[in-house]
């Protein structure tokens, strides 16, 4: 546990505030960058989080395919206030009818958006995921790349969608990582 320098912050067990940050050691010895992702998706949230989205479904974008893929969905490192805004933001014109025939994974959210955004996405590790299809086919011919235990870093206000991290960084990323995972196995 990290506690910050504010002089109002004890610790209260069972208490969420951002006053202490629990620091994995995943998080220290895994990627050893950020990913820069965008949310084209969300589920309703549940319990504390009823009213607002949560989790977020996030994708990277492909060039050569013209397409966002999922890479994960993201449920931590958000605060109240964060919640609150991107339940506003995420309204009207910018909630899809339908899935677009660009986005490109297995998960089925109870909401589509357009893709807008983009936020800084660090985790534990990659791995190969059946679900997701991040570098479909750079790594494993059918299953694509996820990441272990995501948390939301920041917002990124000077990329736009087209601009986050590929397909082709993530498979680079994932090839580079400290733990090796075997890709040859069977589906």
């Amino acid at each position: 546990m990290v506690k910050t320098l504010d002089v109002d912050a004890g610790y209260s067990p069972s208490k969420r505030s951002d006053k202490w940050l629990k620091v994995k050691r995943d998080y220290v010895e895994g990627l050893n960058d950020t990913l820069d992702l965008v949310p084209i998706g969300a589920w309703y949230g549940n319990g504390r989080k009823a009213g607002w989205y949560s989790p977020f479904l996030m994708a990277c974008y492909n060039p050569e395919t013209e397409e966002y893929q999922s890479v994960c969905r993201v449920m931590s490192g958000f605060s109240d206030e964060f919640y609150k805004e991107m339940k506003e933001f995420f309204s009207e014109d910018k909630v899809l009818t339908q899935k677009p025939l660009y986005y490109r994974t297995a998960e089925e959210p109870d909401m589509w958006f357009c893709p807008q955004l983009v936020w800084e996405i660090r985790g534990a590790d990659f791995t190969v995921s059946p679900v997701h299809h991040a570098a479909i086919g750079l790594v494993h011919p059918s299953r694509g790349i996820s990441i272990r235990f995501p948390r939301f870093i920041t917002r990124v206000s000077d990329r736009n969608p087209e601009e986050c991290s590929t397909a082709a960084d993530i498979a680079d990323m994932f090839h580079s990582q400290t733990r090796k995972i075997d890709v040859t196995a069977e589906d």
